[in-house]
């Protein structure tokens, strides 16, 4: 393979990175502010039974399951359809998915709505006599959001149509046009017209909506193959079906482990505010995986599809080892600046209106913990690519299984047989989360390793060497310099922490907490960047060259233009 065809398909793959970034920008940026406003105008009481189990826990998971299972099968399966035969029968394939999809989807939907007090002792241990306001609330919250599952699991399925079709850009605004949604719902509805939780209601029930059709508009020249199907019997929906069994297995089990972690193991704390918390606290670092990682996981599967299909293996291996690489190279030390200026980020995010300085702070501990874990997450989501466009479902359930139950374990003994306190609570299910995905990313790289050779041994060893070196001197500077300025100019945070539990009420500088994370981080960057070139470290310095390349390129071609 030419060294020109090899820098060819890098272009490819980081242009349609770059444009899934941005999508994903307008998506992340839009769920910033839907949690910010949700902060402001929710306190606990209504937040933890809507936002967290009745939407995130309930409703999302229940997603989720579709979308990580269909996604990584379907895609493959109909590029494979298209390729091999024609877009006929790839769509033909498309429609009996749609249509089994969506007869699964009324079923699931019809028991939410006739049962919502079977899924409340699924996923808590909340009772109507111990609050029977929460328990009420959280009951028709299930009952009237049921309805929007059925909008967002079948756009998992038209956005990984669209990925088919590279058009990146449509698939994810289609999540972004619900986070619109619900915003409006939050400030239209509760601010301006004064209307109650039913607003955010609205607002769901109407952004879900929004994201099939935001997919159907970037479909439209191709709808015309759309029809119902129940050909059960159709090969490639047969293979998808056996691809599904393993990999819904463990879907289903990290679901658990999810619901068990965020919501079900909390539960057992008699605390206000801490599933508010924990949920608040996985912001950062989703938002963060969402936009790089994600974005450029999304970019690479059709390529590695590509790849299978041509029997590229050294091909395959070489994308996989440098991506992975690349992404440790910025996250590692990322993780490390985050986990150190998380709490002044939570404060600055989410304090005010609804949510006081402790339940920030609370978020603050949970973010910097869970920050920690953008390395492994990273590596996971191109790794886990590798082995989709394999069609390698088994191995990667019984990694997931085993790396999963590992965090469950350790919250059931800290949480429910020891006893921790709220804050150390937050803490134990952060870290469980982190040091589990740890668990999971060497496993995968290790076993995807022996079919497809990424790294070489000396290679890496001097790779993660110099990347701690690194990470070390970035996490040091970064908290001297935050020290520092908080002691220069205090931003009112610790004062205000220290007094709690007293009438006082110390006021707390947002633009103090802003510059001191804009000092701070700027010094942490430009150590990094420094640090890179000190330790020739080659990845940024190509992330950088590349840049310079491109932005000189486009000013050349201007000036030949004119």
């Amino acid at each position: 393979m030419s060294s020109s065809a090899n820098k060819s398909l890098a272009d490819r793959i980081i242009k349609a990175s770059f444009i899934v970034g941005i999508a994903h920008i307008c998506l992340k940026f839009a769920g910033l502010i839907q949690v910010k406003f949700a902060t402001q105008f929710l306190d606990a009481s209504l937040y933890e039974p809507i936002m967290v189990v009745a939407f995130t826990g309930v409703i999302q998971s229940l997603f989720l399951i579709g979308e990580e299972v269909i996604g990584p099968t379907f895609l493959s399966i109909f590029m494979k359809e298209k390729e091999t035969k024609d877009e006929k029968s790839a769509w033909h394939f498309t429609n009996t998915v749609l249509t089994f999809q969506s007869l699964v989807l009324i079923a699931v939907i019809a028991s939410i709505i006739c049962f919502p007090d079977f899924y409340i002792g699924l996923f808590t241990k909340w009772t109507a006599a111990e609050d029977p306001s929460r328990y009420r609330l959280l009951r028709q919250s299930l009952q009237v959001l049921a309805p929007s599952l059925f909008f967002l699991s079948l756009g998992s399925t038209t956005y990984m149509l669209l990925n088919g079709y590279k058009k990146f850009f449509l698939a994810a605004f289609g999540d972004a046009s619900t986070k619109i949604c619900i915003i409006l719902g939050l400030v239209v509805g509760m601010k301006i017209f004064g209307m109650d939780h039913r607003a955010l209601f609205l607002g769901i029930l109407v952004g879900s909506a929004a994201k099939l059709l935001t997919h159907a508009v970037g479909l439209i020249k191709h709808l015309h193959y759309l029809r119902p199907s129940l050909d059960w019997r159709n090969p490639a929906f047969r293979t998808m079906l056996v691809l599904m069994l393993p990999l819904l297995a463990g879907i289903i089990f990290a679901k658990i482990r999810d619901n068990f972690n965020n919501i079900y193991i909390l539960t057992h704390i008699d605390q206000q505010g801490i599933l508010m918390a924990n949920d608040l606290g996985r912001k950062l670092f989703a938002t963060i995986q969402w936009l790089v990682p994600y974005a450029l996981q999304i970019a690479l599967f059709p390529f590695l599809c590509e790849l299978v299909s041509q029997q590229d293996r050294k091909k395959l291996g070489m994308v996989l080892g440098s991506s992975c690489k690349l992404l440790l190279a910025v996250f590692v030390p990322a993780a490390v600046l985050l986990f150190i200026l998380g709490e002044p980020i939570a404060v600055l995010i989410f304090y005010g209106g609804k949510t006081g300085i402790e339940l920030a702070s609370w978020a603050g501990l949970s973010t910097a913990c869970y920050c920690l874990v953008l390395p492994a997450a990273a590596v996971e989501c191109v790794l886990m690519q590798g082995f989709f466009a394999d069609q390698r479902t088994v191995s990667v359930t019984v990694i997931g299984i085993l790396s999963s139950l590992f965090s469950v374990v350790l919250s059931y003994i800290y949480i429910v047989i020891i006893g921790v306190t709220p804050q150390d609570a937050l803490m134990v299910v952060a870290l469980g989360f982190v040091i589990s995905r740890c668990l999971k990313s060497v496993a995968l790289a290790v076993y995807l390793e022996r079919s497809t050779p990424m790294f070489q041994l000396r290679d890496i060893s001097v790779f993660f060497l110099k990347l701690v070196a690194l990470s070390i001197a970035v996490g040091a500077v970064t908290w001297l310099v935050s020290a520092g300025v908080d002691k220069v100019l205090p931003d009112g945070i610790s004062q205000a922490l220290a007094q709690l539990g007293t009438a006082r009420e110390l006021p707390i500088s947002r633009l103090r907490i802003a510059i001191r994370l804009v000092i701070a981080g700027g010094a942490g960057g430009i150590v990094y960047l420094l640090g890179s070139f000190v330790l020739r470290l080659a990845e940024p310095r190509q992330m950088i060259t590349w840049a310079l390349e491109k932005v000189l390129k486009k000013k050349n071609a201007k000036a030949a233009a004119n």
